[in-house]
């Protein structure tokens, strides 16, 4: 569907959309407004709290992400630490809230909200949006998120996370996990209509960049199971607040119930718009067109498929990871990874990209979703009796999680002239590089090598020093969280960016002033291709 409800600047008729309507805002009529207009696009923080704007929405998503993100790994190394001294560091009431706590706050607080932030602020820009569609209800979602993490954070500290121990605390925490998913379904629908429904004339939907093709994808596999989590919670909460007759809202079940969202196939939906953030990147870095564009949409769309993993819940189905159907998901979801490398593989043989932070940290990212999505492989092999071993399910999420946070480091680092204005110093990128490789491996690696445990018993021996090295992982990738922010922070005091600081932007989000004005654009180059930049460079050299 194109958007035919907003003309041209160049067609001189009259057919605006008036500003007062929810789905969007009427667009600057000139390229020098739109300029001069740039340096209102950072409101002043005391103004995030009334902005629609969904510039502004998407950074507070990213930063607040992010931060909930190092708070995450910091209370993982604790739970590791907890562990290792014998479960005498803390409480096990404590330890248990932490461990369930933590798997789903690196979900609902970072996995999630961090794409969809950076989808907040960029898909627009890339589809060529005045702002995203509904922006009242995105603004709403966004500080439901922010409220809910809080009381989440809360909740866990005082012993009321999933299989807590007081029972008011509990209350909280399932209140705060329904309002997570109340709002990241109404965020990730505001950005979805935006892409399918506020369009540029002339972009079809295969025309799109893979950034926002892949939050298509991603974003309506979590419409589509985020609801079944909250019904998973509400069920919780009926059962432990009037003591019904099951077993579910009690405590030590409570996360049993819930676990699906952070294990296969699932746990693969927080990689979907990871693949089409690295494609776009590492195409714009190597100045090239995706040779293989078609096979990157249906790689990233057969992804999204063998994602949705609702169904998998074990403690309603015991037998669900014998299936022939979660078997074959877990499997197949290997093809169409392979073809999003090929994809990028192929763009490293048409061009020489140069070696920049946002091309390592994409690399990086493919990498940990390779990696994620092999071993979860070996889970099916029944000889290896995998795919009940908790140690080797931590270390897949544990790869999938460093995945989403080397794919975030990327898209900082790409689009932080964008959003800032400036180009700041790239030294805490390239050093994010190293951190986030060497954290997301040492917290997995040694945690899937101690999976094979059960089968291979001279390997329980080594079990505390695996353990060691993923704490120090985890504490790596909290380092490597907190390098992202100050990648964000850097640029905000270098030199000025111009529209495309990279020379050889593709997408729309190039074609507008850094950061953006209010409405985003001027006049847009005609779209005839999913580079329309890049077509009009070469028109300008035939010319």
């Amino acid at each position: 569907m194109v958007r035919s409800d907003v003309c041209r600047p160049e067609c001189g008729c009259s057919n605006e959309v008036p500003s007062n309507m929810a789905l969007t805002d009427t667009r600057t009529e000139s390229g020098t407004e739109a300029t001069e207009a740039a340096h209102s696009a950072v409101p002043a923080p005391v103004s995030l709290l009334g902005s629609g704007d969904h510039k502004a929405l998407g950074l507070v998503y990213v930063v607040a992400a992010l931060l909930f993100g190092a708070v995450g790994w910091i209370i993982s190394a604790l739970i590791g630490a907890h562990s290792l001294g014998s479960g005498t560091f803390l409480s096990e009431s404590t330890a248990d809230g932490f461990l369930s706590g933590s798997r789903i706050g690196l979900v609902l607080l970072v996995g999630v909200p961090v794409m969809l932030g950076l989808a907040t602020y960029i898909v627009p820009l890339q589809v060529g949006a005045n702002t995203v569609a509904f922006p009242r209800a995105a603004a709403a979602a966004l500080w439901t998120w922010v409220l809910s993490g809080g009381l989440l954070i809360v909740a866990n500290a005082i012993d009321g996370g999933l299989d807590g121990g007081r029972e008011r605390a509990v209350d909280l925490g399932l209140l705060a996990i329904a309002g997570l998913c109340v709002a990241l379904v109404l965020g990730a629908v505001c950005v979805i209509t935006t892409a399918i429904a506020l369009r540029t004339p002339g972009m079809r939907l295969d025309r799109v960049p893979l950034f926002t093709w892949a939050f298509i994808v991603g974003g309506s596999v979590w419409v589509l199971t985020l609801p079944i989590l909250l019904g998973n919670v509400v069920l919780i909460y009926v059962d432990h607040h009037y003591g019904a007759g099951t077993s579910f809202g009690s405590a030590g079940s409570q996360w049993a119930q819930v676990s699906w969202i952070a294990s296969q196939p699932q746990v693969y939906a927080l990689l979907i718009p990871v693949l089409g953030l690295v494609a776009d990147v590492i195409a714009t870095i190597a100045g090239v067109r995706q040779p293989n564009r078609n096979v990157l949409l249906v790689g990233i769309g057969a992804f999204g498929v063998l994602s949705i993993g609702a169904w998998a819940q074990t403690a309603f189905y015991p037998e669900a990871r014998n299936e022939p159907l979660w078997a074959g998901m877990v499997l197949l979801i290997v093809l169409p990874t392979l073809a999003v490398a090929g994809g990028v593989g192929a763009v490293l043989r048409s061009g020489k990209p140069p070696i920049k932070s946002p091309f390592l940290l994409s690399i990086v990212a493919l990498l940990f979703v390779l990696l994620a999505v092999l071993v979860g492989a070996l889970a099916v092999l029944t000889p290896l009796e995998l795919r009940d071993s908790s140690a080797f399910n931590t270390g897949q999420f544990a790869a999938v999680l460093a995945a989403v946070i080397a794919g975030a480091a990327a898209g900082v680092t790409y689009w932080a002239p964008k959003m800032t204005g400036r180009i700041g110093t790239d030294a805490p990128a390239k050093l994010n590089v190293l951190v986030i490789l060497g954290g997301g491996a040492l917290a997995s690696l040694p945690l899937l090598v101690l999976g094979f445990s059960s089968r291979f018993t001279v390997l329980a021996d080594a079990g505390d020093a695996l353990e060691v090295v993923a704490i120090l992982g985890d504490g790596l990738l909290a380092l490597g969280v907190i390098l992202t922010l100050l990648t964000l922070l850097a640029a905000t005091r270098g030199t000025p960016a111009g529209e495309d600081p990279w020379g050889t932007g593709q997408s729309l989000e190039w074609a507008c002033a850094s950061p953006p004005p209010l409405a985003n654009f001027g006049e847009l180059p005609a779209i005839v291709s999913p580079q329309p930049l890049l077509d009009a460079a070469d028109s300008s050299k035939g010319a």
